[in-house]
Parts: C-alpha cells; sequence; structure tokens
C-alpha cells in the first residue's frame, strides 16, 4: 500500500548506526536519494511527498550527518561514502534502483554508479559536475563554519540570510532536522563538528585531479539526468553543459527560481524535470546527448607528430642557446685575459663594448619573452574553441612527451654546465686572438643572437616547468578542499 508521510528507520552497517526516511509503497521502483554537505536525508521531503504514489523512495542521511552516527576514525573520503551506500543497500535487501545525488551526494552518487554499473538504473545528479565555482564552495563553508552555538531563531534567521528563496516556515521546518539541542538550552548543527574544526587527521573527499573528475563523469553509463538551479553559484552553466556533451547518455535540465539546493528551492519544477527524465526512460524515449564527431585518425595522427616535433625543436634550441651561451661565456673569458695583458688605459674602451652588448642581449631576451608569452595566449584561446575535437587521451601523451623532453632538456644543460673544464677554458681563451675574433662578423652576430636566445631557452627550461608543476599541486590542494 502506500505510505502517506515517511517512516524514520535504523540500520547498522559495519557497526556504524545509519538513519533514514521511508516514502511510498515498499513494492514499487525505489529511489534512493544522497543528500549534500551539512544537511541530510530531510533536503527530499517536499520531492519524496510527490513522488510517493509512484515510487519507493529511501533517504539516508551520511556518515556524520543527521541522525547518523559521526565517524569514529574521522574518515569522510569518498570511498568511504560509496562503501557505506553498498553496504546499506545490501542490508536492506535493495536490488537495483535509481540514485539521486546532491552535491557531495552527487559526487559520492557517481563514484558508485561507475563502480556498481549493473545496479544503478538511472541517475539523478542534482547541481553538481566535474568543478565547482569557488565562490559558491565558499559561500556554503562560510554559513556551515559560522557560529557553533545559537538561539533556534537566530539560526533560521541566519540560514533565511543565506537562503532567501525560501519562507522562514520552510526554514524552520528544515533546521529541525539539522540541528540538535544542547546540554546550555542552545542549538548546533547535527553534522559531526570536525567539518568545522578540521583537524589534521580528517580524512575529506578524494585525491582525484581535475582530469581524473572529468574522466569519472565519461565513465558513467547509466542514463543520467543533470539538474541545475538556474541561479546556482556552484555549478556553472558552461560546466554543466560541458559534462552532459561528454557523458555516455545525459540530459540537463536547468531549474528556475532556484539556487544550490534545488529540490527545496522549487520542489514543483525538480520533480517535473525527474518525473519526465524517468518516463521517457521507461517509454524508451531517452537518447543520449548527440555526441561530435571524432577527427579522423590520420588527422589525429598528423596532429600528434606536430606536437612530438614542436617539443623536439625545443630541445634543438635549449641546446643551441647552451652552445651560443657558452661561446659568449668563452668571449668574455677571452677579451679578460687579453685586457690583463693591455695597458690601463685600453680597459675603458672594452668594458664599455661589452656592457653595450650584453644590455641589448637583455632587451633582446625580453622582446622574445614577451612575443612567446603572446603566443602562448593565442593558442591558449584557439585550444580552447578546438578542444571538444580533440581526441583527450592523445593530447595528454602529447603534453606529457613534451614535458619529458623538457625536463630531459634541462637535465642536459645543468649536466653540460657542470662538466665545462673551466682550467681549459681559460688555457684556450689565453691562445685566442680576440682581436681578430672580434673582427668576424658572423662572431658579432651569433653572439648578440645566440647569447639572446640561450638566456631565453634556459630561463624557459628552469623557471617555467617548475612553474607548471607547482600551480598543478596548488589546484591539488584546492580541489581536494571543496569536495568536502
Amino acid at each position: 500500500m502506500v505510505t502517506t508521510g515517511y517512516l524514520e528507520h535504523d540500520v547498522f552497517v559495519r557497526d556504524m548506526k545509519f538513519h533514514f526516511q521511508e516514502w511510498g509503497n515498499p513494492s514499487a521502483p525505489t529511489i534512493l536519494m544522497l543528500h549534500g554537505f551539512g544537511v541530510s536525508g530531510h533536503m527530499f521531503d517536499e520531492f519524496a511527498e510527490r513522488m510517493q504514489d509512484r515510487y519507493h523512495l529511501i533517504a539516508l542521511d551520511q556518515r556524520g550527518h543527521g541522525d547518523t552516527d559521526w565517524s569514529p576514525e574521522g574518515d569522510y573520503s569518498r570511498d568511504a561514502f560509496v562503501n557505506d551506500l553498498e553496504g546499506f543497500r545490501e542490508a536492506l535487501g535493495i536490488g537495483r534502483f535509481i540514485l539521486i545525488g546532491h552535491s557531495m551526494g552527487g559526487l559520492t552518487a557517481a563514484t558508485y554508479t561507475v563502480r556498481n554499473a549493473g545496479i544503478v538504473r538511472a541517475l539523478v545528479l542534482v547541481d553538481v559536475g566535474p568543478e565547482a565555482s569557488r565562490e559558491g564552495v565558499e559561500n556554503i563553508q562560510r554559513f556551515t563554519r559560522g557560529p557553533d552555538e545559537l538561539e533556534f531563531e537566530e539560526f533560521v534567521q541566519m540560514a533565511h540570510r543565506f537562503n532567501q528563496r525560501r519562507s522562514l516556515e520552510n526554514i524552520r521546518e528544515r533546521m529541525r532536522h539539522r540541528l540538535k539541542q544542547t546540554d546550555s538550552g542552545k542549538w548546533t548543527w547535527k553534522f559531526d563538528k570536525r567539518f568545522r574544526e578540521a583537524p589534521d587527521d580528517l580524512r575529506i573527499g578524494s585525491q582525484l585531479s581535475n582530469d581524473e573528475m572529468w574522466q569519472l563523469f565519461r565513465e558513467i553509463e547509466a542514463p543520467t539526468l543533470l539538474v541545475r538551479g538556474a541561479e546556482s553559484d556552484v555549478l556553472s552553466p558552461d560546466v554543466a553543459e560541458r559534462a552532459v556533451s561528454e557523458m555516455h547518455r545525459a540530459r540537463l535540465v536547468t531549474v528556475p527560481g532556484a539556487g544550490h539546493s534545488v529540490p527545496g528551492d522549487n520542489p514543483d519544477d525538480f520533480t517535473a524535470a525527474v518525473t519526465e527524465f524517468l518516463g521517457d526512460l521507461e517509454m524508451g524515449r531517452f537518447e543520449p546527448a548527440p555526441a561530435s564527431e571524432a577527427p579522423p585518425l590520420s588527422a589525429r595522427m598528423e596532429a600528434e607528430e606536430a606536437a612530438r616535433g614542436r617539443g623536439s625543436l625545443v630541445a634543438v634550441a635549449l641546446m643551441a642557446g647552451l652552445g651560443a651561451v657558452a661561446l659568449l661565456v668563452g668571449t668574455m673569458a677571452v677579451r679578460a685575459a687579453r685586457a690583463r695583458r693591455r695597458p690601463p688605459r685600453n680597459i675603458p674602451v672594452i668594458a664599455p663594448a661589452l656592457n653595450i652588448d650584453l644590455e641589448r642581449a637583455r632587451r633582446r631576451a625580453l622582446e622574445l619573452a614577451t612575443d612567446l608569452n603572446a603566443l602562448g595566449q593565442s593558442g591558449v584561446s584557439r585550444a580552447r574553441t578546438s578542444l571538444r575535437d580533440i581526441d583527450l587521451d592523445r593530447a595528454r601523451e602529447s603534453a606529457r612527451d613534451l614535458v619529458h623532453i623538457l625536463g630531459d632538456a634541462t637535465v642536459m644543460v645543468r649536466d653540460a654546465a657542470s662538466r665545462v673544464d673551466t682550467g681549459k677554458l681559460r688555457d684556450v681563451a689565453s691562445r685566442v686572438d680576440a682581436s681578430k675574433l672580434r673582427d668576424t662578423v658572423a662572431f658579432r652576430r651569433n653572439r648578440r643572437r645566440g647569447g639572446a636566445f640561450g638566456a631565453l631557452a634556459l630561463r624557459v627550461a628552469t623557471r617555467t616547468v617548475p612553474a607548471i608543476m607547482s600551480q598543478r599541486a596548488r589546484h591539488r590542494r584546492s580541489w581536494a578542499a571543496w569536495r568536502s
């Protein structure tokens, strides 16, 4: 029979108590719902109330949230959430089911679906994608890391300021499920306080890189509905559209009048979007988003060879620059040796000429660096425009090859410099006729060009690559932070 309202239950999974709400007819198709950070399964109350006549709905309070136990070890990693879901499914004897996940719960749902493709009939991701807007994530963190204890109405007013799309009555109802009363008579959050304290031993989220998160979404094979709030500051339209275009079978629906908390901000339109998706799926009308045609294999091979060729040219340029720098150093040594044997009156003549050449070399190096920077920005713009037409796996391989080439060239430069025998260099310099060398037109031209290019090449090899790796490390850390 159909249950009006919901029932509260507890179940133990690996010595942890998990709380959940149950709606609808147990014999109907099951929808299992995962909430976002800081809330509980009750965030789906309005949606479940509207769907209980057709489905069996279960809203789980995930570990550390709602009325479920906190993790004794402080383990809130993505793997822990995914393992909890599978243990919960087995404990309740659920077979194949429809999975809905919001925000943090959406990332858990996506990971679970990839690992258990045969169990998830359909997937609904709510305002979550491979990337999140930093501004939206920081807004959520500021709200949940505010005062730890307040009067109940103070929490209600604070929540209303955070999300003014809801009425005060709605927020009061929601906060009754998110707060608990303390011994002092005040109220505090139900979710694990260690999220607010952030101790060093707390494990949160996953360590997947940005590229790995995108690959995770591409590996989802279940029919997927991605729902975005039109006023969301967490999931941008660009990320949502790209995610759907790169997934196997996915549809994007934007719900008007909703921010990040779509099911509660606009429950009617959210329910309509999910209902239409599930109905089309049951009737065989759901079609995957059309995939862009991949370029021919020959074209991709040519592009890869061109990329490798550019990498080889960089290595050759670095070695040419090293030779030019070594030549310039030898010339300076020759001039210095000759200067010591000349009368003092000749010294002022040599030094200004040398300084002028070096200054011109420095200016030319800066000009070349500026040109390369402009070319790099132009290349980035063109790359973004054509990104969807590129075989990303082959592009990554080419990029790795280029980084290895640059790294190997840098090592060769340093090794070559360390093997220079300064004693022999001085001996050779003492035997060179500097006046004849100075009169050589080719020498003067090569010294100016080679010196500038060599300096620029060494600067690119020794500074740019470490900077790129440092930026990648910073991106990993920031990525891990928002996923909590």
